[in-house]
């Protein structure tokens, strides 16, 4: 039965339009001037299909396509619509021979790639099969979506998956592409997991914003549990020395684009940046918070989070300038599912340095399946009465498991 849906759902949307792969002229006026016009022949033929679309294609269709081979015998796209008049006339065997005689002079062919991909797909030649999708996608990448119906089935062969496995190793221009289809639909989410997986098992080789695609489809899809671990088995060694409660809390590496480590993005208002410098012990990092004398609403500093039950705390280690935050200044700690404040860190305004903000906070279950950390404001309206100004030199943000 899934065999049949895939197959059904592949021919529909990838055999729809063929004229989407030829120029279509006005045929019937072109080989009333030139009968041997291999080109109105063409468009003859698509047009005459594709109104005739789910029927019987009528038999002088055929002897069209056959005069256009006649004529220009190493001529594959003929062959391909005359393999395909054969089909809908219910021919199969004839079709099949048709379609590879088409693709043995190119093997670009799309209408003979198409149904012979749906022939590999249904005998289970997921090795043909996941060839024939190599060279449509690379091929024809604009219409990636009309053959990407036939990945899931195939993923979901043993040997299939495997062959797959192989190809995106080599790193194919279509891989990303490749991945974020699988991301985007809930039931295939867990096929992009497992490939991420096994295409980052060397971590001194991984694909920070690749991954993130894949861990922000699992969040998404409220598997938790998956992306946390996904993460984790994917770090490599810098990841390791900076990870802990909270990932790259000194902001040492540049910000992957994963999930589980900081995003940081400049809002209307405020601009948000990594600074590095040079100091005799080497490279020393900062976040820099700079308000811009607006309303500020949102801070484009945050970065999920995954523990355990027990009793923590969270610091930050800054620098202020000149700060003046007439709606409040914060970071807090929200759990996403269920919705909930689980702690809450304010920022004083005015001139310091060198100084240590702490609070502590309790995750007494584990009922809580993802946090995130963020900085905000109260502010609900944008007036221009409440306007933000200084700048925040963060070195350090931290969670910590405390005593019990």
């Amino acid at each position: 039965m899934l065999v049949c849906v895939a197959l059904a759902t592949f021919c529909v949307v990838a055999l729809t339009g063929l004229s989407n792969f030829y120029r279509t002229t006005d045929p019937q006026r072109a080989l009333s001037l030139n009968p041997l016009n291999i080109t109105a022949s063409m468009d003859l033929l698509i047009s005459a299909i594709n109104a005739r679309e789910g029927a019987s294609p009528v038999q002088e269709l055929g002897a069209v396509a056959q005069n256009a081979i006649q004529y220009t015998p190493i001529h594959a796209p003929a062959r391909g619509l005359l393999g395909e008049i054969l089909h809908r006339q219910g021919d199969q065997n004839a079709a099949n021979a048709v379609f590879e005689v088409a693709l043995s002079l190119s093997k670009t062919e799309p209408t003979a790639l198409q149904r012979t991909l749906a022939t590999a797909v249904r005998g289970g030649d997921n090795a043909s099969a996941m060839a024939k999708l190599d060279i449509l996608f690379r091929r024809w990448p604009a219409r990636f979506a009309s053959f990407a119906p036939a990945i899931p089935y195939l993923l979901r062969q043993p040997d299939g998956y495997q062959v797959a496995l192989a190809v995106l190793r080599e790193d194919p221009p279509w891989r990303p592409h490749f991945l974020r289809y699988l991301n985007g639909d809930p039931g295939t989410v867990d096929l992009a997991y497992r490939l991420q997986l096994d295409l980052n098992s060397n971590t001194k080789d991984t694909r920070p914003r690749e991954l993130g695609g894949t861990l922000s489809a699992l969040l998404r899809n409220g598997k938790y549990d998956f992306a946390h671990r996904l993460f984790l088995l994917t770090l490599n060694e810098a990841d390791r020395s900076n990870n802990g409660y909270l990932f790259n809390s000194s902001f040492e590496l540049e910000p992957s684009g994963r999930p589980f480590d900081w995003t940081l993005r400049s809002q209307p208002g405020v601009r948000v940046s990594r600074d590095t410098r040079d100091t005799s012990n080497g490279e020393d990092s900062t976040l820099t918070v700079q308000f811009l004398g607006k309303p500020v609403k949102r801070i484009g500093v945050d970065q999920h989070l995954y523990l355990p039950p027990g009793k923590y705390e969270l610091a930050v280690d800054l620098d202020v300038a000149n700060l003046k935050t007439p709606k409040g200044l914060f970071l807090n700690i929200v759990c996403i599912d269920p919705r909930r404040t689980v702690s809450r860190l304010d920022i004083p305004t005015g001139s310091y340095r060198d100084k240590i903000l702490t609070t502590e906070f309790t995750l007494a279950d584990s009922t809580c399946k993802m946090l995130r950390l963020g900085m905000g404001t109260d502010l609900i309206a944008e007036s221009f009465r409440y306007r933000y100004s200084g700048t925040l030199s963060i070195r350090d943000i931290s969670v910590r498991k405390t005593a019990s």
